[in-house]
């Protein structure tokens, strides 16, 4: 069996971020089993939770993706099931998910699943909604994606690296595809290269590991790595879906200066991206800065979708 990697507790609410506390738990739903001998079981059981509006249907839908690095966290991380249940409330599908992280070790100090597992994951949790839109009322046409750090860039590459076949799901059991209309990241990490060289000394052996890269590792000595996982690789030929990026001005692990060149960057490319800065919020925006980012969340996806 293979061990976990463990982080403190002040590690984990740190990089869980964007969230509050920190949580395990499974998803009432299992979408899909990816093969892992390794394992108990021989498989990854990939979970989520739904919640669907009373009414006939169909709804526009919203998809939560839960921080904590790549290498930590849960579909009811910080407030995502409180929000999932608040989807349902205002006419929307709520759904949340796990995803492979990089902190079981495959026995020689490295991840089991590092990079792209987090996003094959995230593709094959679409593909299920969309296979099985008619049973839980689901309109394919109006789907959003919303992710806080991690999870905020996991969002937005489920949108804009959607046609790139490296990232196919090959143990998906699921064909359909489906187009993300609208994405809201919460201090997400859109360029992983520019976080990983500016954020604080401890998380970077977390952005190795799920690379599966030697720690100290340079962005100039992996720079094939580090452009595969960034956003602003896919933006300029993926799909044009438009961003809200909420950042706090005092967030030191995505810093604001960050944020504003990824998000010029992106709209260089094409993109229509709007950046909202919430004075004073650190990584922790749901923490300190919640009814205001609530706002801004409902306010996004009802008129996008």
């Amino acid at each position: 069996m293979k061990t976990r990697w463990l982080l403190p507790a002040a590690l984990v609410l740190a990089l869980t971020g964007c969230g509050g506390f920190f949580s395990s738990s499974e998803g009432k739903v299992t979408y899909a089993e990816v093969p892992s001998p390794s394992e108990p079981g021989g498989v990854h059981p990939l979970t989520l939770d739904i919640a669907v509006p009373e009414g006939p249907g169909p709804f526009p839908a919203i998809v939560f993706i839960h921080g904590g690095g790549w290498v930590i966290g849960d579909l009811n991380d910080g407030y995502l099931e409180e929000r999932v249940q608040e989807a349902s409330q205002r006419g929307f599908v709520g759904v949340t998910i796990n995803y492979r992280l990089a902190n079981i070790d495959d026995g020689h100090g490295k991840a089991l699943h590092p990079w792209p597992a987090q996003l094959e994951d995230v593709r094959c949790a679409l593909r299920w909604l969309a296979a099985n839109a008619a049973t839980y009322k689901v309109d394919t046409t109006r789907v959003g994606v919303i992710g806080g750090s991690a999870g905020g860039h996991l969002a937005m590459m489920s949108a804009y690296a959607r046609n790139d076949a490296r990232f196919e799901p090959t143990y998906c059991p699921y064909s359909e595809n489906l187009e993300v209309k609208a994405v809201l990241s919460m201090c997400g990490a859109g360029d992983p290269a520019s976080v990983y060289e500016t954020t604080e000394w401890w998380i970077k052996p977390y952005i190795t590991r799920f690379l599966a890269l030697p720690d100290g590792t340079k962005v100039r000595d992996a720079p094939e790595v580090f452009a595969d996982v960034s956003n602003l690789t896919y933006m300029g030929s993926g799909p044009k879906v438009p961003l809200l990026i909420l950042q706090g001005t005092a967030d030191t692990m995505v810093v604001p200066e960050v944020q504003r060149a990824f998000a010029a960057s992106a709209q260089v490319l094409g993109q229509e991206v709007h950046v909202q800065y919430l004075e004073g919020a650190g990584h922790d925006i749901d923490a300190t800065h919640r009814a205001e980012s609530d706002e801004l969340i409902w306010k996004w996806f009802e008129e996008r979708l």
